[in-house]
């Protein structure tokens, strides 16, 4: 993980260590939510791919409810042991597996266990007083960049898993702290953050599946691949526009 010995970084009192650590009633400001594996990068990829926007329901199953209303919503839930998405559903929480679904122009409507339920607590508790924003390692330097230059305070959510601390999570809100405070991490601590992500889960994680692989890989352990900030708008993640990067830079990863 990224270490602030010497940087003035103000992640000790930004930090949200679990959802099931989200305060009551969560004073005012911006919450970045952080799921790194997977929610966080999911959600990041459908939007830069095109879709409109990405519903997060309250309850997995509601997904279903929500395509009545929207014909043309692609919905995502559960996947089966051979890693396709269960009866009825378009996708699972992968963002390889986005990555070949055709999102252009469409709504999207899908939560996960530990990001998605994240995000529908803030929406609950905080109501109009909190912004909630989704973040992780791909997007760490820009939503870190963006929310500088916000007045009110920032919290980062790391979601965990299964009411424990994720690795994964904390790293990527060590990284965001990093950019809030103009203190970007170097290339050599980057690339430590990188050797981390890849075996935060277990180092035999990568070898699970082709997707597991990739979505590690190609997204977890990207730091900085992405410009896209998801932001919260009523009950959907809408693409937020960064201050510093060009459009057309954010619909591609980055270099």
């Amino acid at each position: 993980m990224v270490h602030e010995d010497t940087a003035h970084s103000r992640l000790d009192e930004r930090l949200i260590e679990r959802c099931e650590d989200v305060p009551a009633n969560p004073e005012p400001g911006a919450y970045v939510v952080i799921d790194t594996m997977h929610f966080s990068n999911t959600v990041i990829e459908l939007l830069a791919r095109g879709a409109t926007h990405v519903h997060v329901p309250d309850e997995r199953g509601e997904e279903f409810d929500y395509r009545a209303g929207h014909p043309d919503a692609l919905i995502g839930g559960g996947r089966t042991a051979e890693y396709d998405p269960e009866d009825g559903y378009d996708f699972f929480n992968s963002p390889s597996y986005v990555q070949d679904i055709d999102v252009e122009g469409r709504p999207v409507s899908m939560t996960s266990t530990n990001g998605g339920r994240t995000v529908a607590t803030l929406r609950e508790r905080g109501g109009e007083d909190v912004d909630v924003f989704v973040g992780a390692p791909l997007n760490a330097r820009a939503i870190g960049r963006f929310l500088r230059r916000r007045e009110h305070p920032v919290s980062l959510v790391a979601a965990g898993y299964q009411g424990e601390i994720a690795v994964e999570d904390h790293v990527g809100a060590a990284l965001i702290s990093r950019y809030l405070d103009e203190i970007p991490p170097t290339e050599t601590e980057i690339e430590r953050c990188r050797d981390q992500l890849e075996t935060a889960k277990g180092p035999d994680y990568v070898e699970k599946h082709a997707i597991r692989c990739r979505d590690v890989r190609a997204y977890a352990m990207n730091v900085n691949g992405r410009a896209v900030i998801p932001e919260l708008s009523g009950d959907s993640l809408v693409r937020a526009r960064a201050p510093d990067r060009s459009a057309s830079r954010e619909r591609g990863l980055a270099d």
